[in-house]
């Protein structure tokens, strides 16, 4: 398990900001859930690894994950 911190989510809502403005409301809502978990929540390294993987290739790419 893991906790993402306040920087990751940060990114994942800056990211999902970026969704819906691309008419990509699934992949905002995916993001901005992930966005407002609380603090001390934990996923799963799987759960993570699924949304940093789409986060790095929005990021360096501007390609949003399927």
């Amino acid at each position: 398990m893991i906790t993402p911190n306040q920087h990751e989510k940060n990114e994942w809502s800056r990211m999902a900001q970026a969704a819906y403005g691309a008419d990509k409301n699934s992949i905002g809502h995916r993001y901005s859930a992930a966005a407002s978990i609380p603090n001390d929540y934990q996923m799963t390294i799987a759960r993570f690894d699924e949304l940093q993987t789409g986060y790095r290739a929005w990021l360096v790419n501007n390609i949003f994950p399927v």
